[in-house]
């Protein structure tokens, strides 16, 4: 079943990707929760639609913003990612590229909950992981 939830997730990123909200929604669990990186300044949210809406929110002072998942562990009704974020802001013209990490918990074929890790080395950490 956990090798199913990682390819859940990589369908949750790739309907991110062109923002396809009906999709997300279809992947996640009606009540699903995102407890963003503390970085954000932000609380939880809640619902899929939501999500999407913090996400594009998230992006929309860049002139460009892109996602790729770089790396997935397997870990039973958890799936723990590498991402590498990179853009360029919209005013500044200043590039970015950052790797972060998302922990994503699944429930009979679900996204249930999902947490933003500012670093690598925290989101192995909440995984209960090291590298």
């Amino acid at each position: 079943m956990s090798q199913e939830n990682v390819e859940i997730v990589r369908r949750l990123y790739s309907a991110w990707n062109v923002r396809d909200v009906k999709a997300v929604t279809e992947l996640t669990h009606p009540n699903v929760e995102w407890i963003p990186d503390r970085r954000v300044g932000h609380g939880p949210v809640r619902g899929g639609e939501n999500i999407v809406r913090f996400f594009m929110d998230q992006a929309e002072p860049f002139e460009e913003f892109r996602v790729e998942a770089e790396r997935f562990w397997d870990l039973d009704d958890k799936v723990l990612v590498f991402l590498r974020t990179t853009g360029r802001g919209a005013v500044s013209g200043a590039g970015f590229d950052i790797r972060i990490g998302h922990l994503w918990t699944l429930r009979d074929g679900l996204v249930v909950r999902g947490e933003g890790h500012a670093n690598r080395d925290e989101a192995l950490e909440a995984a209960g992981l090291s590298e």
